[in-house]
């Protein structure tokens, strides 16, 4: 399957202004669009680990952009995961796999596009719990019960025999097939193409000498839709960067200054709330680091979980500093569309990626059934489809948190019995006495300008924590500085006493 999407292009006419080296806008077919839209059905952990490889096969981009925080911090995120293998972090053997492979919650439908960026194997085998009616889509797990899910029925859909409606691609993924193309801009804006939105579009731009500009062919591919996904990410002509690195003027840009309003405020109910202790540098206002127990770890780390229509969903679309916004604003332009525009535009966490306490907004749940029958077909192990009508008799199963420890109602990535320290820039690490000192002693801080203070983290902390992850490198000052200025009652504000002098006076 990757192989071969390694090989495909997508043939596009693009609009340059040769003074410039600058893309007008791009026509294209439904398939290039359909690949755009389908990045917003990306989770974050998927994101950096595809822009990992194209690093590794381009020369000139070996790192991401410096100047880009949000791309900075997932890379740390993603590289703490990465570097926590103690068996004493992870609740089971899954656990890390589920952060560094998240699911696509669009998988099934991007499974149809043409030139589908995702290489995520997909979960076409389910293991079942009879006694219980759960499921799950790993292996060697037990259920709540105590039972090993051991059960592998067949899966209809994967062979093609299943009759499943929650999925529409009779006619197209996200656009519909029927031969139109579609102007893209520099900056992601997609509409469908005419020669009066084609005229329409040049005078938007100022452009009356016509001389500046030459149309020529290009077949994109996979690399080069990877590059236009980090660009996408960082930048306000991704399409120039992609096409022209070299001569583009506006590679990386500053973090939207809209999308640091969006901030952490005082959590003013009792509901679902962590308490985190943070210590603050007196001096430099800054939170320097954060003991937390594993709810809050696991909160933190599934951020790699979310995909990044949901998070434009919840923050808004000044929330990047690139053009995400844009991409998702043309989505509604194809609303009109009976197809799966809902689906992309407010994708859901898979259904087994639970995140505890603080959830993120209501990005999470199942967003569709598993069916399941035995006796179907008289096949050892059973039939599984995700439409009902594909199986007599059906029952509906549940699906089973994989995080469970051998089948334990205790779920999360995490231990809950440790304790874990969070830096500024959200890189985790286990935490021991030893580990802590040596910590101290790097940050070459006099104790006396430390300050110990214990905030609650609910929904709207949460949200704002989420807000600053994607544009400042310091996530937990920025998202939780409203916070710290509140006034705290005495026994959870701790600091370092003074020493007291021995002098008397005389």
């Amino acid at each position: 399957m990757a192989s071969q999407q390694e090989s495909k292009s997508i043939p596009l006419k693009i609009l340059v202004d040769k003074q410039r080296s600058k893309v007008v806008f791009v026509e294209a077919t439904k398939d290039f669009v359909d690949t755009l839209f389908s990045f917003l059905s990306l989770p974050l952990g998927t994101i950096v680990r595809l822009l990992a490889t194209i690093n590794s096969k381009n020369d000139q981009q070996k790192q991401l952009p410096e100047s880009s925080p949000f791309l900075e911090n997932i890379k740390n995120l993603y590289r703490t995961i990465q570097n926590l293998d103690s068996n004493d972090v992870w609740n089971n053997t899954v656990c890390k796999q589920m952060l560094l492979h998240p699911r696509n919650p669009c998988e099934a439908l991007c499974m149809k596009l043409f030139l589908n960026v995702d290489d995520t194997e997909p979960s076409s085998k389910f293991f079942v719990c009879d006694s219980c009616n759960t499921f799950t889509t790993f292996q060697n797990l037990h259920c709540t019960c105590g039972k090993p899910t051991n059960r592998q029925p067949k899966n209809l859909d994967s062979e093609g025999h299943g009759n499943s409606t929650s999925v529409d691609t009779i006619n197209g993924v996200f656009v519909r097939e029927n031969g139109s193309m579609f102007l893209v801009s520099d900056d992601l804006k997609i509409v469908p193409s005419s020669s009066v939105t084609y005229l329409q579009l040049l005078m938007e731009l100022g452009y009356s000498d016509l001389t500046q500009l030459e149309e020529v062919t290009h077949n994109i591919g996979k690399q080069e839709i990877l590059n236009l996904l980090k660009h996408t990410l960082t930048s306000h002509e991704p399409l120039t960067n992609t096409f022209f690195a070299s001569s583009s003027k506006n590679k990386d840009n500053r973090p939207n200054q809209l999308a640091s309003a969006v901030r952490a405020m005082p959590c003013t109910s009792d509901i679902r709330k962590i308490d985190v202790k943070v210590i603050q540098s007196k001096s430099q206002k800054n939170i320097i680091f954060a003991e937390t127990n594993g709810d809050f770890v696991d909160f933190i780390l599934s951020f790699l979980t979310v995909p990044l229509g949901s998070i434009v969903k919840l923050l808004g679309a000044n929330s990047f500093a690139g053009c995400v916004g844009n991409l998702y604003k043309s989505v509604f332009g194809f609303q009109n569309q009976p197809l799966n525009i809902p689906v992309v535009l407010t994708p859901s966490i898979a259904y087994y990626y639970g995140t505890g306490t603080p959830k993120i907004g209501s990005v999470h749940g199942i967003s569709h059934g598993i069916y399941y029958n035995t006796e179907e077909l008289k096949i050892e192990g059973g039939v599984i489809s995700k439409s009902e009508r594909s199986i007599y008799n059906a029952k509906s199963l549940t699906a089973l948190d994989p995080r469970s420890l051998n089948g334990s109602k205790v779920m999360g990535f995490v231990k809950r019995a440790r304790l874990f320290g969070i830096d500024n820039d959200l890189r985790v690490k286990p935490l021991s006495t030893n580990s802590f000192l040596l910590y101290l002693k790097e940050l070459s801080l006099p104790l006396d300008d430390l300050e110990v203070k214990v905030i609650s983290i609910g929904e709207a902390e949460a949200l704002g924590i989420l807000g600053t992850f994607l544009t400042s490198r310091f996530t937990l000052t920025s998202g939780l500085k409203d916070l710290l200025s509140v006034p705290k009652p005495e026994s959870t504000v701790l600091k370092v006493p003074k020493k007291e002098s021995t002098l008397t006076s005389k």
